[in-house]
This record gives structure tokens, sequence and C-alpha cells, in this order.
């Protein structure tokens, strides 16, 4: 499995669940929101909300199919589970469980509260943990930190952050790295993973620059 991170909860995620590549694209922005979108294509496309911020899915080039609806899709060997999770203000946020060949994954989107217990039921115990962390319309640093400690991922990615020329306002990492605590840390450019490299106790914090 191969991750990019694009800013916000924007992700290229490609895996070979049968035998090509499949690309899910996760929360494509628009440039209204401060920074410049990326050029994007994919095979699927999920967005956890509608609007500037999560729901820029037309821009997304590569005739992909939509997962916008709950339910369970299969889509060339990758298989996805959608499950609505409205945010505090009863906003329309979906959550994603991927399943890709041996590997699982579970993205939040734009949620802003703990997990209740259907989703905890989920997503408990995926490999890959993406979630946000930048507090204001995102999960707070403190609530993000709490989540990983109850679905005790592999890997933890976090995603939402404050950076330079987005105009809404966000907290920065680094209040999430301290409210998780000291975790072995990883920061690269692209993330690469394979079943076997998973961590077999600990947790791993994965920091995935943006591109």
């Amino acid at each position: 499995m191969m991750i990019s991170y694009h800013g916000l909860s924007c992700l290229s995620i490609t895996a070979k669940p049968i035998s090509g590549e499949v690309t899910l694209v996760t929360d494509p922005f628009d440039a209204s929101v401060g920074i410049k979108p990326p050029k994007l294509t994919g095979d699927i496309v999920f967005s956890s909300q509608e609007g500037a911020v999560h729901g820029n899915t037309a821009e997304v080039a590569g005739s992909p199919f939509y997962a916008d609806l709950p339910g369970e899709y299969e889509v060339q060997g990758m298989m996805l589970d959608v499950r609505v999770a409205p945010t505090k203000s009863n906003a329309k946020n979906k959550i994603l469980r991927v399943a890709a060949g041996a590997m699982t994954l579970g993205f939040l989107g734009g949620l802003d509260r703990l997990l209740k217990d259907e989703e905890i039921e989920l997503l408990e115990g995926v490999d890959i943990l993406i979630l946000p962390v930048g507090g204001n319309s995102v999960m707070t640093a403190k609530m993000a930190a709490e989540t990983v400690r109850i679905l005790d991922p592999r890997i933890i990615i976090p995603v939402h952050v404050a950076e330079d020329g987005l105009k809404t306002t966000l907290d920065p990492l680094e209040a999430f790295t301290k409210e998780l605590g000291p975790v072995p840390t990883e920061e690269t450019a692209k993330y690469k993973l394979v079943k076997r490299q998973l961590p077999q106790e600990d947790m791993q914090l994965i920091l995935i620059k943006r591109s």
C-alpha cells in the first residue's frame, strides 16, 4: 500500500488487492480553502462531507467510482464499508473502513467527536488509522489521541492540521503529538507499507509531507 498526503483530509491510497493497482482518493478540496488543490487521478473517490473542504469530487480525473452513499462496495478488489457518522452539529459526515488484500484502514473524514460504540466496532483493530487532529471543525488533539487509544491501530496517520495558506484556523500537529505521548515516529514524503512490515506490538506515528 502507498499513501500520499495532499493537505486537509485529502489523500491518495494505492493498493494491489488482486493484481493491478487501485487508487482511492479521499476528501478532495477546492482552491477556496486557501491552498492549491493537487491534480488527482483515482479509481475510487470517497468524500466524507459535501463542500469545499471535503467534497470537490468532480475534479478527480480517471472516471472514478464514487463511494458516496452508505453501504459496502467492492471495486477492483478493494473492499469499502461506508457508514454515516454525523458531527456534533449533525453535519452529514461519513467514515470509511477499507480492506485491500491483507491490509485494513480506517478513515474518519471530518468527524469532530469521539466514536460511538457501533463506529468503534467497525474500526477497532484496523492496521492503519487516518484521522483529523486539528480541532475547530474536526476532532481536537485530545479527542484524536483518545480515539487512537480506543482503536489501537498499528499505524497512525494524522491529517487536517494547520498549515500556511489555509483560510480556516486549525491547531498545529504538535498539539496532537503532545497529547499522544511518546510513540515511534517516521517522517516521509510518501508512505509505503506491506503487511509484514506492520509493528507487532507498538503503534507507529507516520507524518507524511504534503505533495
